[in-house]
């Protein structure tokens, strides 16, 4: 069984060499690797302004971009961390700093690395053994015998054109899509871009413009009951099942946020009920393979209910899954220790209408419509019942101009 690992992008420094700028970052893959990456000034700006390197706080850089449609500029977050308290801070960036983005978030190893230029060389590798150095090469080194994949070639050639028709047409009125499917592209951008690329690794895992069109709040807590007021975050257990498809339909006539919670075997059982989720742009995160009491088992075997359910869904979706809720709000200190030890997050909630037991949609509307939702992860079944309730209960959450938020 392979080992599971989530990506850490810890901001270090902001430093200046040869007028150029450079994010001196720790990205935590299977190994901490420290190194230095090239952005433009403009976005390095907009850092500085909101970094704090004193010793005390810790900087993370979300993996994750979303695009502003109106002023036609991407965004992204810093989560600025001291002691036991942490703010999340938006910071306007360039595409050229949303296509590196990707490609970090895209890599699978360590040695994946040599494929993106605009990270430096000497890149310190830290073990708990030992201390190596890697990618002493001031060039990218093209593994021998690897051949460029004919679709790479074809979107550098279609990126070309596009570039010089972009470049020259000052006059031409580009409407929003095109700018978002333009500005969107990943790693593979870079072919173009910058000479000595060439990204073999990345894989195109979602649809940049669904996603964005979905509000989403990037958790940063290892366990989560709730979210910030003005946000509220309705969640799905139990699927997939023959509900998925009519709830996910559901949320996007409203384009509202969600966030499922699935089971592995029922995952084995509907992988088109998965991909369809996915491929909406909703977050999907672990319910446990077999639905059981996590606290009733060994750390050995909660750790299989984990990786079983997770790699069972990134089988289908080529997509990290980083969000577990376990069952029945069943845990123990073991439970926290394998959440822990994948780097993952542990998702419970702070509203419960209990409609697994009511299974009536008047009773689960009306416990959201009396209690304060704002700031909630409401805690729902995959039913019909909640089928029935859910275009009234987004109504009133969108009448309460509460943002229903997909959770990351």
């Amino acid at each position: 069984m392979s080992v599971y690992h989530r990506k850490v992008l810890e901001l270090l420094a902001i430093e200046k060499s040869n007028e150029k700028t450079y994010l001196r970052i720790k990205l935590e893959l299977e190994l901490e690797i420290e190194l230095f990456w090239e952005i433009d000034s403009d976005t390095a700006e907009n850092l500085i302004a909101i970094s704090e390197f004193d010793g005390n706080h810790k900087c993370r850089l979300s993996l994750h971009t979303t695009l502003d449609m109106v002023k036609k500029q991407y965004i992204s977050l810093l989560t600025r961390t001291y002691r036991d308290k942490s703010a999340r801070i938006y910071f306007t960036c360039s595409v050229d700093y949303k296509n590196d983005l990707d490609s970090i978030k895209n890599i699978q190893s360590v040695n994946d690395i040599n494929y993106l230029p605009f990270l430096s060389k000497n890149l310190s590798v830290i073990d708990k053994n030992k201390t190596e150095q890697i990618n002493e090469q001031n060039e990218v080194v093209i593994p021998k015998g690897y051949k460029l994949p004919l679709k790479w070639v074809s979107v550098a050639i279609i990126s070309v054109i596009f570039i010089i028709l972009f470049g020259y047409s000052t006059n031409i009125s580009i409407n929003d899509t095109t700018i978002a499917k333009a500005a969107g592209k990943t790693a593979e951008a870079h072919l173009v871009k910058r000479k000595t690329v060439v990204t073999p690794v990345t894989k195109l895992v979602k649809d940049d413009y669904i996603q964005s069109r979905l509000p989403y709040i990037e958790l940063d807590d290892f366990i989560t009951y709730s979210i910030p007021e003005g946000y509220v975050s309705l969640t799905f257990d139990d699927g997939p099942s023959k509900y998925t498809t009519k709830i996910v339909d559901i949320l996007k006539q409203y384009k509202a946020g969600g966030t499922f919670f699935f089971i592995g075997i029922n995952v084995q059982k509907h992988p088109d009920y998965v991909r369809y989720a996915h491929s909406n742009g909703y977050t999907i995160g672990s319910h446990s393979m077999n639905h059981v009491k996590m606290s009733n088992l060994s750390y050995e075997k909660q750790k299989d209910e984990f990786i079983q359910s997770t790699k069972a869904i990134e089988n289908i979706t080529n997509e990290k899954v980083v969000l577990f809720r376990p069952p029945y709000e069943d845990l123990n200190e073991q439970t926290k220790d394998v959440i822990h030890d994948y780097h993952d997050k542990m998702i419970l909630w702070n509203k419960d209408p209990l409609d697994w037991k009511t299974r009536d949609a008047d009773k689960i509307f009306n416990y959201v419509r009396n209690t304060k939702s704002s700031g909630s992860i409401i805690l729902l079944h995959e039913s019909q019942a909640v089928i029935d309730a859910l275009p009234r209960i987004i109504e009133r959450l969108q009448e309460q101009n509460l943002k229903i938020v997909n959770l990351q």
